[in-house]
């Protein structure tokens, strides 16, 4: 193909105006898995899953910013953290360690001015939990509250 191709330069084209569009998603009211999973592309909610808010953001160059949190049964807590550590490692092709901290020495993440209000995000509210989390980019950031038997998700670029 010459430099000069009329569908190298209708490629380049999409590419730079895809580049630069924001797109916002949101659930500010609890879904049902069914109704989390139709809306929510590739995202390992466990069985017991319930209770789902979600804000997703992407756009400019390779911008995202993605916010989840959903209730699960207490017995599934654990393992449903292991499954998205497990999930994201093969999405990314790596393996990285999310070792478990507890709450007081985690990154805890905050949503920006922009996306407020976001009444569900509320990980500053937890009394007993932990925090599996790493910082490279599209990592995960895993908050669990044990108490309430809730997940938050953060993961940005």
């Amino acid at each position: 193909m010459k430099p000069s191709s009329p569908l190298l330069l209708l490629s380049l084209g999409f590419l730079v105006s895809g580049c630069s569009d924001e797109t916002i998603l949101r659930s500010d009211k609890p879904l049902t898995r069914a109704a989390a999973t139709r809306e929510l592309i590739d995202f390992p909610f466990p069985a017991s899953a319930h209770s789902i808010h979600y804000l997703m953001q992407s756009g400019g160059w390779q911008d995202l910013e993605a916010y989840v949190r959903f209730d699960v049964d207490p017995r599934d807590l654990d393992s449903s953290v292991d499954a998205l550590v497990v999930w994201n490692n093969r999405q990314m092709t790596r393996t990285l360690t999310y070792p478990r901290v507890p709450l007081s020495a985690a990154d805890m993440p905050t949503p920006r001015r922009a996306f407020l209000p976001m009444p569900w995000w509320d990980p500053e509210t937890i009394a007993t939990g932990y925090y599996k989390g790493h910082l490279d980019g599209y990592a995960l950031r895993i908050i669990a509250d044990q108490a309430r038997s809730r997940i938050y998700v953060y993961q940005n670029d």
